[in-house]
């Protein structure tokens, strides 16, 4: 199996998507986790962003994570990717936490040379993705959904369509090895790069309005949409 700790991906400049969205649901209480489980970035919420980090739960569920983080551990990410085992999943993901915000999901001492020159504070200049999985709860043998793995992928080229300066992806084991080793071995790092990297298939595109009015629609000029 891989080893988490070297999950590491440099995002090409000269490959940056378009503009995408996100199939994501704000939990209820976002402003109280905005409050209480996240703080002001320490550098631009927009130009200051310059990475990402893929998480694991090492639980079920999106509710079992979110109510560990309320009542156990000051914990946070801006985003969690819910299991087969939930009814959520293949619809859409939980943002719990503003992206201008710094979520808590990792210790500001932790660092590796090989991502975005060893800096440390690493919560301020990234986003973080939790993946529901069982991780070591299963000794590391809770495989991770298709949807999971396009859906972690689809975030990645969200932001990096969004934040220009975003060039780090990489894995919690990667900065905090002695501590975490989340995604963990089974998590499939190739074909997750694979599926930031290439475009995926695409979607039908439809229009907000169209672009020429009806027969008819603007021969009566009582009915300008300009303003008197």
């Amino acid at each position: 199996m891989a080893d988490p700790r070297k999950f590491i991906l440099q995002l090409p400049a000269d490959r940056r998507p378009a503009r995408i969205s996100l199939p994501e649901v704000l939990i209820p209480d976002i402003d109280w986790f905005n409050a209480r489980r996240a703080v002001k970035r320490r550098y631009d919420p927009v130009m200051g962003i310059e990475g990402i980090v893929v998480h694991a739960t090492a639980g079920s569920t999106s509710g079992g994570a979110l109510q560990h983080w309320r009542t156990e551990s000051p914990a946070s990410a801006h985003w969690i990717v819910p299991a087969e085992r939930e009814q959520t999943h293949g619809q859409s993901i939980i943002a719990c936490v503003y992206e201008a915000r710094a979520a808590n999901h990792t210790k500001d001492r932790v660092s590796n040379p090989a991502v975005n020159r060893g800096r440390a504070n690493v919560d301020h200049w990234t986003l973080g993705i939790e993946i529901v999985n069982r991780q070591d709860l299963d000794q590391y043998t809770d495989p991770y959904s298709d949807w999971q793995i396009a859906m972690a992928a689809q975030i990645v080229r969200y932001c990096w369509a969004k934040y220009p300066n975003l060039k780090w992806v990489f894995s919690h084991a990667s900065i905090d090895p002695g501590n975490r080793a989340d995604p963990g071995r089974q998590f499939p790092w190739d074909g997750f790069c694979q599926q930031v990297l290439h475009d995926p298939p695409q979607a039908p595109r439809f229009a907000l309005f169209d672009a020429q009015p009806e027969a008819g629609e603007m021969d009566d000029p009582s009915r300008s949409p300009c303003c008197a």
